[in-house]
């Protein structure tokens, strides 16, 4: 099984919340947003990969 990565989907519409998705690619998390949301593929803005900030 693929490892997940934590993704946030970021939608055009200011109305729509940014969600929070594991996935195994940024692909992946896109078709997930698309469903959870019911959106269309150009209602998503960006996709970012979410990067622990390490503490020194």
């Amino acid at each position: 099984m693929a490892d997940l990565h934590p993704f946030r989907i970021h939608f055009q519409d200011p109305e729509l919340a940014p969600i929070d998705i594991d996935a195994t690619d940024a692909k992946a998390a896109r078709g997930i947003a698309e469903e959870r949301r019911r959106v269309s593929p150009g209602a998503i803005r960006k996709v970012k990969l979410i990067r622990e900030k390490a503490d020194d």
